[in-house]
């Protein structure tokens, strides 16, 4: 049975009954205080793709998955580039929500989370492979992945679409300008 969502500029919504199963099986989407679920842009297309769901306007018009993800490209800086990872963690069986305070950063969950018992096992960064990024922008998130006692993946999308994982960690050095004590 194909689910209809209706879709709003950045995200989708589900009546409350059809979303239990994508909810409970897959964690896709949050709940709203109306009891709508609301898939986010990422989460939108993946199960459209997977044919999933279908996603309708307003006015109940059905649209495919080029429109959808045009409209999502037009509202979301580095779009694909995300839903290219996105889509890869998912694919491996992973949980995968966005940063509830930083859109630009990802929470990874242990594969087969459910909502009840998760895991959260990283922050994962996307990063496009040949594009210059601050050191700062690095440092400061290095420092909140250790504030917040979390694993820090950075992952970096080439231009076929392939994604690779870098574990990172900050690099602590002794003080070595004090002398030893013979």
């Amino acid at each position: 049975m194909i689910i209809l969502a209706k879709l709003s500029k950045d995200f989708a919504l589900i009546e409350e009954k059809e979303g239990n199963s994508l909810y409970s099986q897959g964690w896709y989407g949050q709940y709203t205080h109306k009891n709508h679920l609301k898939l986010d842009p990422y989460e939108t297309v993946i199960l459209l793709e997977r044919g999933r769901i279908e996603v309708i306007e307003s006015n109940n018009n059905s649209l495919s998955l080029s429109e959808v993800v045009a409209l999502f490209s037009s509202n979301i800086p580095n779009f694909l580039v995300h839903y290219l990872l996105y889509k890869d963690l998912r694919g491996r069986g992973y949980v995968i929500k966005r940063h509830s305070e930083n859109d630009k950063y990802f929470e990874l969950y242990e594969r087969g989370a459910t909502p009840n018992k998760a895991k959260h096992l990283a922050l994962v960064v996307p990063m496009v492979e040949g594009v210059l990024f601050n050191i700062d922008d690095i440092d400061q998130i290095v420092s909140e992945s250790k504030t917040i006692s979390k694993q820090l993946i950075f992952a970096v999308i080439d231009s076929l679409g392939d994604v690779s994982y870098y574990s990172v960690s900050e690099l602590e050095f002794p003080d070595l300008t004090k002398k030893k004590e013979i």
